[in-house]
């Protein structure tokens, strides 16, 4: 038996391709899909970002109804917004949208069928403002910046009411603008003679507050500054509970056999 030799040459076999052969085992080339073939598309909804096209044109339709300050028609806000008469779905969805109870920047008359801007409050002039104020129950004041939204004329027009005494208004110290407003009597208004306040602002205060506070008791006056006296209040005694008597008595027949002891209960 001969012996093999290690160093004599061994055919070796191939080592396979780590990449798949275009030919198939009958020697035939596959074809790759070419550009014209049709591409099928899966799940893909018809009209994608419907939704926020409409809304955004509802913030379009909100911020004109508030430049003109009127009311509209629906065909004047639909031609500002370049809606074509023949876009159906379109003008349906914005109709159905301005005439929702919940929207509530948006007012609609259903007697004409028309659209205005709705401010926080429905108040767009000088007799407007004054009838809220007056009809009011509690005397609260009106913030200017929240009467902006539906009058925006109106912190000029509240400072000249201001200065006739028809409102009470406080401004802005940087630029002396209307600031908050409030309802005032003008009859109530009275003019203090220069007399009574040179008077009145002869009398000098202690710089000290001490001595103004010492000065007030002496006189019989409490001041603002004297310390509140805390009343403890003293806990209620428990009244004893008298010894229950009456009830149905029993052994009635023994009374006279018997000893009464009620005289020394507790």
């Amino acid at each position: 038996m001969a012996l093999l030799n290690p160093n004599s040459a061994i055919p070796k076999a191939n080592a396979p391709s780590p990449t798949p052969s275009n030919s198939s085992t009958s020697g035939a080339k596959r074809k790759r899909p070419t550009d014209d073939a049709p591409t099928t598309i899966y799940s893909q909804p018809i009209d994608t970002g419907t939704g926020s096209h409409i809304f955004t044109q509802v913030t379009y339709a909100i911020e004109h109804l508030r430049n003109n300050d009127r009311w509209m028609t629906f065909q004047e806000i639909t031609d500002y917004l370049n809606v074509p008469q023949v876009d159906d779905h379109t003008r349906s969805q914005l109709e159905t949208i301005f005439r929702r109870p919940e929207q509530n920047r948006i007012e609609w008359n259903p007697k004409n069928n028309t659209y205005r801007y709705k401010p926080k409050y429905d108040i767009r002039n000088a007799a407007q403002l004054k009838g809220y104020l007056q009809n009011q129950r509690s005397a609260q004041g009106l913030a200017v910046r929240d009467l902006k939204d539906g009058w925006r004329t109106a912190s000029e027009e509240i400072n000249a009411m201001g200065k006739r005494n028809e409102l009470l208004v406080t401004t802005h110290k940087k630029d002396g603008s209307a600031k908050t407003a409030w309802i005032n009597d003008p009859s109530l208004m009275h003019t203090v003679d220069d007399d009574f306040k040179n008077e009145f602002h002869k009398i000098q205060l202690p710089p000290n507050p001490d001595d103004l506070r010492s000065k007030l008791i002496a006189a019989g006056l409490k001041p603002s500054s004297a310390p509140r006296e805390i009343v403890i209040a003293k806990p209620k005694e428990k009244k004893k509970k008298a010894p229950r008597r009456g009830g149905k008595q029993t052994n009635t027949h023994m009374a006279s056999i018997l000893k009464d002891y009620s005289h020394k209960r507790k």
